[in-house]
């Protein structure tokens, strides 16, 4: 497996690109990234013979690759690569073992290229390497198989020789920690950390960021089932930062996002996680080929003088829907995770919405069980029977009212730490009087209807279930509409209320709530559908985001209501109370 191309004379393509390949697996992603606003690219999830055909087309639009990563996913490797802007000579060499790859990097090395990346990896139990070359003419070294003291040793003595630390790999032989290193010329200020935990790297890597030290490559290993890291840095005053742990969904959306403020991904490192693949790159929901646009989810709510867009006090005159947007952002024609606002969605005040016993209730998560994106989530009883909806935080009500698709709504305003506004939770389906409810079905949902297929599976459900449009004729199903008793407060709207306080009783209303549309049936389908909003504090708008962190179907969170979130599938900021779904006071 061999190439080689060396200074070509061409017009610079400055690219600003990634490709998802739609290779998912149960992998974490860690970033260094460093000042710069040059061409630059990212390829993953793709076999050697894929990989190298985008290497040779990359190289002839003057991009080089800078750093390489390997794994296993359903049997076969694959292979990531980074790419940055340049022109001179590059080279790539995999597969072979030791004594093939020094003499590969001996021969090379005559012909002024320079190993800047080395990685390795074990596969028909023979230990073989893959080898990243850029053109250079100054000193160098490579150093490979010690133990951690030896490689320590090695590192001071060619400090003193002006050689620097460019990139260091890790694994394990025979039951011990071994360790390789590539060294370029340089006589700069530079540093090595090693063996400590994330929290303890990041706190290094903070100090020495004041020190304008950068961190230009970084490992991970586990040792003693802990997850352990370490660092290379050199001298520098540019912008810089650090990104770990995300699945591939996350990582990416940090890329983009970085690029957009000029800082280039400069090394990547990936490992494996406990999460299966199923629970993982599933914040977004896909687009549809066959639909013009990209496909999304925004909901809007009808507005009124304390619920819009702002702050309640801050409402205009003029009164709009206020929409509540899927937690996306596009950086040129791609759609990434809107990180700013799911990550700054932090602030652990939910309770649960409901007093019931948590072995009476069950919940759907961001996706449902059938994979469908939810952006919510619901929230039932045993045998369908209704229950009491409750305040998710301490809160102010600033809506009420019958949605056309989700039948009567409740949103609360939450504010945290001094700041206003800051999450809404919006409450759906709820029952307000059977005779109202079966009203509003009729003078305004069937009425919004643009088609007649949906008013035709509408209408038959509501005649199904006792409310025709014949008031004299109407007997609502009490299953499906509850009781005249089960109503909300009319004086709602405007009032402060504790986490736990009633809001109104589960129900079913609404086209939304029936789950009888599309011939779904006409089974009862008594539930909270509850949305959690947080405010981006980048644009200041509402945004949907999962108290979980998880992200994903049912199965991918705590089988119990209440139970401790203790899944290896949480990615994001847990907004539940001490980090539990519990019930409030």
């Amino acid at each position: 497996m061999k190439s080689i191309f060396f200074l070509r004379t061409m017009a610079i393509a400055v690219l600003c690109f990634f490709l998802n390949t739609q290779v998912f697996s149960q992998n974490r992603y860690i970033g260094v990234w460093r000042q710069g606003n040059d061409g630059n690219y990212l390829w993953s999830g793709v076999d050697w013979a894929n990989f190298t055909a985008k290497w040779t087309e990359l190289g002839k639009q003057n991009l080089r690759l800078v750093d390489i990563e390997t794994y296993v996913q359903n049997g076969k490797r694959l292979y990531t690569g980074v790419w940055r802007q340049g022109t001179d000579g590059f080279f790539l060499w995999a597969g072979v073992d030791w004594a093939n790859f020094t003499a590969k990097w001996t021969e090379l090395s005559k012909q002024n290229l320079r190993l800047v990346d080395i990685e390795t990896y074990v596969e028909n139990g023979k230990r073989l390497y893959i080898g990243v070359w850029r053109q250079g003419n100054d000193g160098h070294f490579l150093w490979a198989g010690v133990d951690w003291a030896n490689f320590t040793a090695k590192w001071t003595e060619l400090s003193k020789q002006n050689l620097r630390l460019v990139d260091i790999e890790t694994y394990v032989e025979n039951g011990k920690q071994l360790y390789i290193g590539v060294w370029r010329q340089g006589n700069d200020g530079h540093f090595l950390w090693a063996g400590v935990d994330w929290a303890n790297f990041t706190a290094k890597w903070t100090e020495l960021g004041k020190q304008n030290l950068r961190l230009t490559n970084i490992e991970t290993y586990t040792e003693g089932g802990k997850r352990l890291y370490i660092g290379v840095w050199r001298q520098g005053s540019d912008g810089y930062y650090l990104w770990g742990g995300g699945d591939w969904e996350n990582f990416t959306s940090k890329w983009a996002e970085n690029n957009a403020n000029n800082l280039r991904l400069i090394d990547l490192e990936i490992y494996d996680d406990d999460c299966p693949a199923k629970c993982e790159n599933t914040v977004l929901m896909p687009d549809d080929p066959k639909t013009s646009g990209r496909d999304g989810y925004d909901y809007g709510i009808t507005g009124g003088k304390i619920h819009c867009e702002t702050t309640p006090d801050k409402c205009p005159a003029a009164i709009s829907d206020v929409v509540y947007h899927w937690p996306n952002v596009k950086y040129g024609s791609e759609t990434y995770v809107r990180l700013s606002a799911i990550n700054d969605a932090k602030d652990q005040i939910f309770t649960l919405p409901f007093k019931e016993a948590s072995n009476q209730m069950s919940h759907n998560g961001w996706r449902y069980s059938n994979g469908n994106w939810h952006h919510a989530l619901d929230y039932s009883k045993t045998g369908t029977a209704t229950f009491q909806v409750r305040a998710a935080a301490p809160g102010k009500v600033i809506h009420v009212g019958w949605d056309n698709w989700s039948g009567n709504t409740v949103v609360m305003s939450h504010d945290v730490g001094g700041k206003k506004d800051v999450y809404r939770t919006i409450y759906m389906h709820l029952r307000n009087g059977a005779a109202t409810d079966c009203d509003a079905a009729w003078t305004k949902t069937i009425n919004w209807f643009n088609k007649q297929a949906d008013k035709d599976d509408y209408s038959e459900y509501l005649v199904a279930t006792g409310c025709p449009l014949d008031k004299s004729k109407r007997k609502p199903d009490e299953s499906r509409w509850g009781t005249a008793s089960q109503t909300i407060d009319a004086n709602l709207v405007g009032k402060t209320l504790n986490a736990g306080d009633v809001l109104g009783w589960a129900g079913s209303t609404g086209p939304g709530g029936c789950g009888c549309m599309n011939g779904n049936g006409l089974g009862p389908n008594t539930h909270l559908h509850i949305f959690f909003a947080h405010r981006d504090p980048t644009d200041s708008k509402w945004y949907f985001f999962d108290p979980y962190g998880i992200y994903g179907t049912p199965d991918c969170y705590p089988a119990a209501v209440d139970a401790v979130i203790n899944t290896p599938c949480v990615r994001y900021p847990i907004a539940w109370k001490n980090s539990k779904p519990s019930f409030s006071n």
